[in-house]
């Protein structure tokens, strides 16, 4: 697993870049001024419950106040604790550096969980 913090930007290229780090069961994620921290669970919970059909392209839907309906950023405001979509951003960003994920488009974006077990 990471021992070092790892530098990446978001999939659309633009932004803060995002800072991220995992110890024991936690990632430590900075993206510009936000800091927040997610859990092994939480991943799982988004590779297993999000990325149903590993066939099938997802929408990321990460806009803050208008999340496109049925995307990532819809279902981490709704599954995962104290985030809003804005976060998808990140995650998935992490998720696609991690190789957990595909990615294909720039506006939408979509994503597609990868062969690689977590």
């Amino acid at each position: 697993m990471l021992e070092n913090k790892c530098e990446i930007r978001p999939i659309s290229g633009r932004g803060q870049v995002i800072t991220y780090k995992k110890t024991n069961e936690v990632w430590d994620i900075r993206w510009g001024k936000v800091h927040f921290e997610i859990t092994d669970t939480d991943i799982q919970e988004i590779l297993n419950n999000f990325f149903i059909d590993s066939e099938e392209w997802y929408l990321l839907g990460s806009s803050m106040d208008n999340p496109i309906k049925g995307g990532l950023g819809e279902y981490v405001q709704n599954h995962i604790r104290s985030l809003t979509p804005r976060h998808a951003s990140a995650i998935a960003a992490i998720l696609y550096n991690e190789n957990l994920v595909s990615i294909k488009g720039k506006k939408p974006i979509y994503l597609k969980k990868s062969d690689k077990t977590y």
